[in-house]
């Protein structure tokens, strides 16, 4: 298994992904936090538990494009055509999704970590320029960004199995941004009940973003991982089963 990891590292190291997707990651987490501070105006002081909640918790707005970035490792591979050989090289297809499962996790837990500290920076900059001092030994922050690395983490993996459950890579990108952007976000407003057990209000959960009817962020990391683990089953359910 270590080498089936090891191989499919390389065939990531070897692509133009990790050079795009995770800088764009990173600088549309960083404009989300920066935004968020420089447009507070519900009253509450920007160094309260509040006020740094609320600053962190789009923190995890890049994990869409680690999401991205996991369907490209898995769903690429029948893009490419590279799928094939693969497979004749380990007849064990199961295998070879649970090491793309594997590098989406690693991938999706570095992504978090450089998301983390950028975050942070920024975050003590313009809390600097509102007059305000970042608490950075504040304890609400380390489990929010706690909650990043979870988030990221679990949509890297989440990603990886929707690309081998949906083998079209534009149809399976295009399918998981309208998902996210229109059809959960309806949900949510529309049917807040429904739409506290869907996967990005879990992320919000894990995040510790402050609204209204989220779950708590140890049932919200169970509830995403569940769905991560659904939705890798059923893409080695299919690979198994289809011709690559």
């Amino acid at each position: 298994m270590i080498d089936l990891i090891a191989a499919e590292w390389l065939k990531l190291r070897t692509t133009r992904l990790l050079v795009g997707m995770i800088p764009a990651a990173v600088a549309i987490s960083v404009a989300a936090v920066a935004g968020t501070i420089l447009g507070h105006d519900n009253g509450e002081p920007l160094e309260s538990s509040e006020g740094v909640r609320r600053a962190l918790s789009v923190t995890g707005t890049g994990a869409i494009l680690v999401l991205v970035l996991g369907i490209l490792i898995s769903a690429g591979e029948y893009r490419h055509g590279t799928a094939a050989d693969t497979f004749l090289t380990t007849p064990r297809r199961h295998r070879v999704l649970i090491a793309k499962l594997a590098i989406g996790a690693g991938v999706g837990l570095a992504a978090g970590a450089v998301i983390s500290v950028a975050c942070l920076g920024i975050a003590g900059v313009v809390y600097d320029v509102e007059g305000a001092t970042f608490p950075f030994d504040d304890v609400d922050v380390w489990l929010t960004l706690a909650g990043t690395l979870t988030y990221t983490t679990l949509f890297g993996m989440l990603g990886v199995g929707f690309g081998s459950l949906v083998r079209n890579q534009v149809l399976a990108v295009a399918g998981s941004l309208a998902w996210f952007a229109v059809v959960e976000h309806t949900l949510v407003n529309l049917a807040p009940a429904i739409g506290r057990w869907l996967p990005a209000a879990a992320g919000q959960a894990i995040v510790r973003t402050p609204l209204d009817g989220l779950l708590s962020p140890p049932a919200a990391t169970v509830l995403l991982a569940g769905y991560g683990a659904a939705i890798a089953l059923a893409g080695i359910r299919v690979a198994a089963t289809r011709d690559a």
